[in-house]
């Protein structure tokens, strides 16, 4: 048997593998073939659809693809695969991916029937309940006066249930118990050893619509009215709520791992935990590819961010030196048609402090100006409101508007009701801070194009025009 299985599992991978024959290979990148399919798929899913971002020709998209391929070439070769980090993200997508296909719904029809079993014994044939009740709490350590007083409240609100009130109302309004007395009361179905033994004990001695003497547990005085009461169902009519349950609790996902655990031990120790996986997405992909190629686009996508990320996101936001030389080599780039206002909004409570604020708040050019007001204004008390920094430019913000473009008038605030400006007004930009954000994307595409160039001199990749005719058209 375990022969069989493992041959079969064989089979299936090797079948798989084997489909790829008809299919022209239309490009190749570091030694790596694209096939026509894998192509189609990435080109149809990014460029050729109704409301996709950017719309490219066949051809357009081969020579970005090339790039593509080329980047997640570079993260293979630092083994950027190889990360605990990676592998875990990656692996934990697959398996999501192929997890319905890995579920045995025999196994969750066992744990279900099971579940359902147990149930059944513990009620031991008595009926499942429905109460609601309202609760006077009594601390642990309470004294007899702690204890009269709660006797007497508990015997006042039972009063009140006798002449009229609405049990629902009158948990909502008395009830301690703060889980239930939003609910009127209402407790879950519940069976034998659910509750505490003194309320049990009270609670299968009412019939519904009957309501208990005020009584006393380890928590406190208890009033019950019996909602509902009943005997379990069959099994047949609780499945789907059992499944349901199930599903919830993560179900599937133990199902897929007992399924993949009982094909390793059928294969007598030859299969691993990712040669099983291995082996369902071959066998998966070869009636849905696009299966195969979502797979792939998650890893060589998870590759390509770590591989970028390295080789220009993080350069370009971390480089000063770089970021202020390219600046002044495209200042004209970076004109403004308008000027903008720099530094903080502020409200305070004392007009007098206004000087002495601005001329604060002017002199702060770092990230620790919060601490820094929080020192100097509002050790003991908020005195002070300091919004900031910002660059804007007329009709972004309207306390710029009001105390710099002499237009609008901001909200004042009531408990702080005078506001004010502290920073300069701009002309035009004095460093690519003041622009950083456009600086950051240009230089991050620079250095893209850069980066790209070395590649496509490191790596050999050539791709099949004849073949790329034939996309979409075959």
């Amino acid at each position: 048997m375990r022969k069989i299985v493992f041959s079969a599992l064989l089979a299936v991978a090797l079948s798989a593998g084997a489909q790829t024959a008809a299919d022209p290979v239309v490009m190749t990148v570091n030694g790596k073939p694209v096939t026509r399919a894998e192509f189609e798929y990435f080109y149809n899913k990014n460029c050729n659809i109704e409301g996709a971002v950017e719309q490219k020709s066949v051809a357009e998209y081969a020579d970005m693809f090339v790039n593509y391929k080329l980047k997640v070439a570079a993260a293979e070769e630092a083994r950027m695969d190889t990360a605990v980090s990676f592998r875990q993200e990656f692996e934990t997508y697959r398996d999501m991916q192929l997890m319905p296909y890995l579920v045995d719904s025999a196994y969750i029809d066992s744990v279900a029937v099971s579940l359902y079993d147990r149930t059944k014994e513990r009620l031991q044939g008595k009926d499942l309940l429905r109460p609601a009740h309202i609760l006077v709490l009594l601390r642990q350590k309470a004294t007899e006066a702690d204890k009269e007083r709660a006797k007497q409240r508990i015997d006042s609100i039972y009063g009140l249930l006798k002449g009229g009130l609405d049990f629902a109302e009158a948990a909502k309004k008395f009830s301690q118990d703060p889980g239930t007395a939003r609910t009127g009361g209402l407790l879950p179905w519940v069976g034998p050893g659910a509750l505490l033994k003194e309320f049990e004990d009270v609670a299968y001695t009412l019939q519904p619509g009957q309501m208990s003497e005020p009584f006393l547990s380890p928590v406190g005085y208890h009033i019950v009215l019996m909602k509902e009461r009943k005997q379990l169902e069959p099994y047949d009519t609780l499945r789907p709520q059992i499944l349901a349950s199930l599903h919830r609790q993560g179900i599937e996902e133990a199902s897929a791992e007992a399924h993949i655990k009982k094909l390793i031990d059928a294969s007598g120790g030859r299969l691993t935990r990712e040669a099983v996986i291995d082996s369902v997405l071959n066998a998966r992909s070869a009636a849905n590819p696009d299966l195969q190629f979502l797979v792939k686009e998650y890893y060589e996508g998870l590759l390509m961010y770590a591989v970028s990320k390295q080789h220009v996101w993080d350069v370009a936001e971390k480089n000063e030196a770089a970021l202020e030389a390219y600046y002044k080599k495209n200042k004209k780039k970076y004109r403004w048609t308008e000027p903008r206002f720099k530094g903080f909004v502020f409200h305070y409570k004392n007009p007098k402090e206004k000087k002495a604020i601005k001329k604060f708040l002017a002199k702060q050019t770092g990230d620790n100006w919060r601490a820094e007001v929080k020192k100097r204004f509002n050790k003991d008390s908020v005195q002070v409101l300091v919004n900031g920094p910002y660059l804007c430019k007329r009709g972004e913000n309207p306390y710029v508007d009001q105390y710099i473009f002499k237009t609008g008038q901001g909200r004042v605030l009531p408990s702080f009701p005078y506001s004010d400006v502290a920073g300069k007004k701009l002309s035009q930009p004095k460093s690519y801070r003041d622009v950083k954000s456009l600086v950051v994307a240009d230089y991050q595409e620079e250095l893209e194009k850069a980066w790209v160039a070395d590649l496509r001199a490191k790596y050999p990749f050539e791709i099949d025009h004849e073949v790329l005719k034939t996309v979409n058209n075959h």
